[in-house]
């Protein structure tokens, strides 16, 4: 009896002094939310950086805020941005993170919505210099990103090891469609073969895309030429004229990756239709049916072009078009809020998209190639789609996911059929919040009214999805 005790007391001495071991390797990461938002936040939120390379030369910055209550016992969810070059801080403060920006204001506000209060989250800035983050210069890849970013991963499963063994997941938007696939293959390799003696395995569950890179057809050189899926889209909701829009279904197949004059002549003529000569009307090709915000931000260069399709058109413009960044330009910049949030000296001047990625490899197979590998690996996948994005919109989506069912011959678990959210008032019935279905791995659910970034747009509806993909529940 006696001895029992005496276990039971060294062994929770022991997990005490694990805690207390972890609190202090990384308090000097730890951030005075209260004196950052000068609100009374309970939760706890560490900034700093994690090395991406063992020579130290690449550090990535990073912010983890642990959930809100009971850490130990909810998953941890990576999120990524894409770009490539934009920042993941974006989504940290205008999507899922406990305080966000009031829109077109320089204000924070309590985001009722936070996934804090189900998920610990962890964001990432990366590749190299991108928000914060910084290393030295050179091309990059979509391959170089995967290896960064699984460097930087094990960093912070090694100083937070209270972690290491919980279900984990990857998620991020637009390009992170390429990040968050390119990172899983990485961890499947890595759990096979470990290499860090304090990190075993890596215990993935499942990923989660919002309106993500992930054909060769969408987000790719080829696909720049002539972006069907685009075309189709704005076809399909009115922008194009019907005679125009004709022409490009009879002539997708063959103008797809074409340069041609006739097929670039056909493009352009669309774009001119959406967007007016030479972009002269504002047109969010992010939220079609959203304003076109053009004040660009103090401390910024300039905005980039309001619609575009060519990778080609380079610009050195580091705001996204159209898009609300004013409160992140305001305080990021700030001397004082780089002190808080414990910010390098070698770090760039914070701007929301770096400019720096022309040079940028991207692999012109896309990511769909690596899902076959993710769905052997019973890692669940979670394909959300804004279905009024225009840059990666629903219509790709959709082509892609029936081409991996057909590939893989993926049973049909639970078809198509629409989902609700609770009306606003008690005398309402439930509102219809998009459509989703379920095949063997992969269950992909759209949203209704939401751009490119789900859960800036429609937070109720993200938080709701998010809580059932990871309890394992259909819509």
């Amino acid at each position: 009896m006696g001895k029992s005790i005496m276990l039971i007391l060294v062994c929770f001495f022991a997990l005490q002094a694990l805690e207390t071991q972890t609190l202090e390797k990384d308090e000097v990461d730890m951030v005075k939310l209260n004196a950052l938002f000068e609100t009374n936040y309970q939760g706890q939120l560490y900034s700093g950086y994690l090395s991406a390379k063992d020579d130290g030369s690449v550090e990535f910055h990073y912010l983890f805020y642990p959930a809100i209550d009971s850490s130990s016992e909810k998953p941890l969810i990576l999120w990524l941005l894409g770009g490539p070059g934009c920042s993941s801080m974006i989504a940290a403060f205008t999507e899922s993170g406990p305080y966000t920006f009031i829109p077109e204001s320089i204000q924070f506000e309590e985001n009722p919505h936070t996934w804090t209060s189900f998920a610990n989250m962890l964001y990432i800035e990366s590749p190299i210099s991108v928000g914060y983050s910084y290393g030295p210069a050179g091309a990059q890849s979509d391959e170089s990103t995967a290896q960064y970013n699984m460097h930087a991963l094990i960093e912070f499963f090694v100083r937070f090891p209270n972690f290491k063994n919980q279900k984990f997941y990857i998620g991020g938007e637009s390009y992170a469609g390429i990040y968050v696939p390119t990172l899983t293959q990485e961890i499947i390799k890595y759990n096979k073969q470990p290499v860090n003696p304090e990190v075993l395995k890596i215990n993935i569950q499942g990923i989660i895309i919002g309106n993500g890179c992930t054909d060769p057809s969408e987000c790719t050189l080829q696909g720049y030429l002539f972006p069907i899926h685009r075309l189709n889209f704005f076809g399909r909701h009115g922008f194009i004229s019907e005679e125009t829009y004709q022409k490009i279904i009879n002539h997708s197949e063959e103008c797809y990756g074409s340069a041609t004059p006739q097929c670039q002549a056909l493009a352009y003529e669309a774009l001119a239709q959406i967007s007016g000569p030479q972009y002269s009307y504002q047109v969010n090709q992010y939220n079609v049916y959203s304003k076109c915000i053009i004040q660009t931000p103090e401390g910024s260069s300039r905005m980039k072009s309001p619609l575009r399709v060519s990778n080609e058109e380079k610009d050195d413009s580091d705001v996204p078009p159209c898009v609300d960044v004013k409160g992140l330009y305001h305080w990021f910049q700030m001397d004082e809020v780089r002190t808080l949030l414990n910010i390098d000296q070698k770090s760039p001047k914070w701007v929301a998209c770096s400019i720096n990625f022309d040079d940028y490899q991207i692999n012109p197979n896309g990511s769909l190639d690596i899902y076959p590998t993710i769905i052997k690996n019973n890692i669940r996948v979670l394909i959300l789609s804004g279905d009024v994005d225009g840059v990666v919109p629903i219509v790709g989506t959709l082509y892609w996911i029936d081409k991996l069912q057909q590939q893989l011959q993926l049973n049909t678990i639970k078809p198509w059929r629409p989902w609700y959210i609770p009306a606003l008032r008690e005398c309402d019935k439930d509102q219809n919040a998009g459509n989703v279905f379920d095949i063997e791995g992969l269950t992909f659910v759209s949203f209704r009214n939401a751009g490119h970034e789900v859960p800036a747009d429609q937070r109720i509806q993200s938080k709701i999805v998010l809580e059932k993909f990871l309890r394992q529940e259909y819509l």
